[in-house]
């Protein structure tokens, strides 16, 4: 024997919304044992936004003390000249590049940017050694044209020589 049990509209209607009830009560209660310990995210937001400000304010400082450095060093690297050395004044240069490429060592940032001023120490020291290079280069030519004018005037000395003493042997069997 098999019994039918039916409901009316309004009982479904009721179990339904006893049903969504109970499923929103279980979501609930599982919520708030599974989220009481974990942390919110938004608890630090505020934190980080303010460690990134004193990171940007730190970098923008650094920024503005490195500025003059690096304008004066590539006007110092520009000025250096292939045909007269100063070992000074390219002491003084390596000693700036060198600055330049440490300006963040002393401050803990972590900001990307602070890579880009190692890239310009970079760029400064091999434009410094092109410099060394080219004078290196200026000084072999002058040594080299030295070398062929002596060696020019020693040639004519010794054409004139022997074309002095073919003359005086051409006089002789004269």
């Amino acid at each position: 024997m098999q019994v039918n049990i039916t409901l009316s509209n309004k009982e479904k209607r009721y179990y339904f919304l006893y049903l969504l009830g109970l499923l929103f009560f279980a979501v609930l209660l599982l919520s708030v044992v599974i989220l009481y310990r974990a942390e919110s995210p938004f608890n630090n937001s505020d934190i980080l936004a303010i460690q990134t400000l004193e990171e940007k304010a730190k970098f923008d400082e650094r920024q503005r003390i490195a500025q003059p450095v690096i304008d004066s060093t590539f006007n110092k690297i520009e000025k250096v000249s292939t045909d007269d050395r100063n070992p000074l004044q390219e002491n003084e240069i390596r000693y700036s590049i060198n600055d330049i490429a440490n300006i963040f060592e002393t401050v803990n940032i972590t900001d990307p940017r602070k890579q880009s001023y190692i890239q310009i120490a970079q760029f400064y020291k091999m434009y410094m050694e092109d410099k060394d290079v080219a004078g290196k280069k200026n000084e072999n030519i002058k040594t080299f044209t030295k070398q062929f004018e002596d060696c020019s005037i020693g040639f004519k000395e010794r054409k004139n020589q022997k074309l002095q003493r073919d003359n005086a042997l051409l006089m002789k069997n004269n």
